[in-house]
């Protein structure tokens, strides 16, 4: 880290290399303009994450959507996994429900298929 200064020797400002934002994150604030313009400048582009990564990245975006569906009485769905059909999904529910449904792909309709 560097201090810059003006032709008088005033302080002006700091330069403050990328590279170093790890070592005094801790000790700015979250929500001053300096933590969250270091924060975005040292994120790694999401087309060079690999999937584990991508995943932690998105995980907070995630939760506050599934936390928004459950406050207005929605549920979340996700694909049932790799060795069930491709039309299989779970059905998730505020309360902890989980319902595995087939979809019908001409009619978009769920098929209840069993309580899990």
């Amino acid at each position: 880290m560097e201090i810059v200064l003006d032709q008088q020797q005033k302080p002006q400002g700091i330069f403050l290399p990328l590279s170093e934002w790890e070592q005094i994150k801790p000790s700015v604030s979250k929500a001053s303009a300096l933590y969250k313009l270091m924060d975005e400048l040292t994120q790694k582009d999401i087309f060079e994450m690999d999937p584990d990564e991508f995943a932690v990245h998105l995980a907070p975006v995630a939760q506050e959507a599934t936390q928004r569906a459950f406050v207005q009485g929605l549920y979340v769905s996700y694909r049932a996994g790799l060795h069930s059909p491709e039309n299989y999904f779970v059905h998730e529910y505020q309360n902890g429900r989980k319902v595995l449904v087939s979809v019908d792909a001409e009619t978009g309709k769920d098929h209840f298929v069993r309580n899990l």
